[in-house]
């Protein structure tokens, strides 16, 4: 009987040491398990924290879109507003324009209601007229009432200055006398041959 206990003995022995031996590897798997498990945890909260980080600049670029875009459409309506204000100025310029080429043109046409025989334009009679008030010349020599064809007396003629002939070349070979009403009277050959009166000139 105690020889066949012995080897019983024997072998639970042995099978308690295989037993403990996988218990030890059994515990060394489970401690490499726990290092791979906090390990991935580490790792997941590592690309959390990556994940939010690029949340966070994602908004942020998203904020920095929008304050551009209204950046860029406060410029617009801007430039739209100068725009707005250059073509207005253009058309105020164009209706100036209109309104001096309309003065001009109206300044261009003869004034000579009475019919004067040369023709005197209001740009040169404004400058007929300035020039003599300049040189002191504006003293009536004769009366009023006078007409084209009419004569007048050559003691009560001037003559028209070189310098002025020159503005005017039309002026040459005339003489003038200023009547009591201030009007210019132009003279060739004593014979009057334009009136010019403070209605018809332009100022």
């Amino acid at each position: 009987m105690l020889a066949i206990g012995i080897p019983a003995l024997l072998g639970l022995v042995a099978g308690g040491f295989l037993l403990h031996s996988r218990f030890d590897r059994l515990e060394t798997e489970l401690a490499f398990a726990k290092r791979d498990v906090e390990s991935t945890n580490e790792r997941l909260m590592s690309l959390q924290r990556k994940v939010s980080q690029i949340r966070q600049d994602q908004s942020s670029a998203a904020e920095m879109i929008a304050r551009s875009v209204e950046s860029t459409n406060e410029r617009l309506m801007s430039l739209q507003r100068e725009v707005s204000e250059i073509r207005q100025d253009q058309s105020s310029a164009a209706a100036l324009i209109a309104r001096l080429d309309n003065r001009l043109s109206a300044m261009a046409q003869p004034t000579s209601p009475q019919n004067n025989v040369l023709q005197i334009t209001a740009v040169e009679a404004k400058l007929i007229r300035e020039y003599l008030m300049k040189i002191d010349a504006f003293k009536p020599m004769v009366e009023s009432g006078h007409k084209v064809g009419d004569t007048i007396s050559e003691k009560r003629l001037l003559d028209f200055s070189a310098l002025l002939t020159q503005g005017v070349p039309k002026l040459k070979n005339t003489n003038y006398a200023i009547d009591q009403k201030g009007s210019i009277i132009i003279v060739s050959e004593n014979r009057i041959v334009a009136i010019l009166d403070f209605v018809n000139v332009a100022r």
